[in-house]
């Protein structure tokens, strides 16, 4: 665990793109490096090398790098809330809090007696045993944790509600868990820290953990922070990581679509050229491109409007009733593949006018102003107009059409 969050912060800070880092850039970061710390601080290795230099120095290792997580939570909230100049304000102040409460706790530290820190404690009875000065250190971890959790909380809070985002909704939804879970813990140490100074041990337990819930402090006191943390980390990195994949599915689908809709549309850009768009930009914006190419499809679709038969619309729904695809959008396409097949070969013959045309595909009133929907809607068509034998079967049925011209 400290390893992937210590490279993904690495990777968060370092990692190449295109113009300024945005905002919070750095907070995200310091998250990420501050939760590998805290979890480092309880590596057995590092378990054995403090004990060469002070007990328990690992606790106020990952303590002070617990507050600091704490902080950069709420610094890359501030940063998501407010513009740039007033989050920073914001933080100052944070920051300057934080610092008053690592400084007291690093003092209380130093002034305590290596017999009476909290594994010779613990293991002789609990933290109503131990010395004020650990009792001092308590209370300032737990002020500054209560606080940073409800900032956090108030934060992610604020920005669900404007969050337009889906991943971003749900990573902040994810990080609000979080931080509940961690208000458990909060109170938990705030419980155990009040009865202490009344001598009385509130939550019995050896010093070992048997499972993530045995002894019954170990629930509030491992899991419920590692659970927190987990959701916290989470949340925050869910729409940074979510987003990269999301995009890259997407031009992939665009890619796709504009491979399905090229048949289609070389046969009615052959018959009808002025539907062709100007070109503007590059041609490797893949939304652009399935942009011109639906637009241009749609086009030439209207432009064969008048050679929209009937007869070659009433043999493909008859054929598409007796397939497993009648009363389906794929059965609609096939009809309408044969419809637009049917026009293609009247253009090119020279063909007159339908009298009566066939009327439009159900549903072109739902999709307009809808790209993605009309993209789908077209790559079908094409898909059927390039493969399906229904589609040329019933094309045939504007042969008289064409004869008579």
């Amino acid at each position: 665990m400290p390893l992937i969050l210590l490279t993904a912060s690495l990777y968060w800070a370092f990692r190449r793109r295109p113009g300024r880092r945005p905002a919070g850039t750095w907070s995200l970061s310091a998250l990420l490096a501050c939760f590998a710390l805290a979890f480092s601080a309880y590596q057995p290795t590092v378990r054995a090398v403090e004990d060469a230099i002070a007990p328990d120095l690992s606790r106020l290792v990952s303590n002070s790098a617990t507050l600091s997580a704490g902080a950069a939570v709420s610094a890359v909230l501030l940063y998501l809330n407010y513009d740039a100049p007033e989050a920073r304000r914001r933080i100052r102040w944070r920051l300057r809090l934080l610092a008053v409460a690592v400084a007291t706790m690093s003092t209380a530290f130093a002034i305590t007696p290596g017999e009476l820190m909290w594994s010779r404690v613990e293991t002789n009875g609990g933290p109503a045993e131990g010395p004020t000065s650990l009792h001092i250190y308590a209370f300032a971890y737990i002020a500054y944790l209560s606080y940073a959790v409800v900032d956090c909380l108030t934060q992610t809070w604020t920005r669900s509600r404007t969050a337009t985002r889906t991943t971003q909704r749900l990573g902040l939804r994810t990080t609000a868990a979080g931080c509940a879970v961690a208000l458990v813990y909060a109170t938990y140490k705030t419980v155990n820290a009040g009865a202490a100074l009344f001598g009385w041990n509130a939550f019995p337990g050896g010093p070992r953990c048997s499972s993530p819930v045995t002894p019954v402090s170990c629930a509030f006191s491992v899991t419920a922070p590692a659970v927190s943390v987990l959701l916290i980390t989470t949340g925050l990195t869910l729409p940074a990581i979510v987003w990269p994949v999301t995009q890259l599915l997407r031009r992939r689908w665009e890619r796709q679509s504009v491979a399905d809709l090229t048949p289609l549309w070389r046969d009615l850009t052959q018959v009808c050229p002025s539907i062709v768009l100007r070109t503007i930009g590059g041609e490797t914006e893949t939304d652009l491109v399935l942009h011109r190419r639906v637009v241009e499809v749609c086009d030439g679709i209207l432009t064969l409007d008048e050679h929209r038969s009937r007869a070659v619309q009433q043999a493909a729904a008859a054929a598409v009733a007796t397939t497993r695809h009648a009363g389906t959008d794929r059965g609609a396409a096939i009809v309408e593949a044969a419809v637009v097949a049917g026009a293609i070969r009247a253009a090119r013959a020279g063909a007159p006018a339908q009298d009566d045309p066939a009327p439009r595909a159900a549903g072109a009133d739902a999709r307009e102003g809808d790209l993605r929907a009309e993209a789908v809607w077209l790559r079908s068509v094409s898909r059927q107009y390039a493969t399906a034998e229904i589609v040329l079967r019933a094309a045939d049925h504007q042969v008289p059409a064409l004869t008579a011209a």
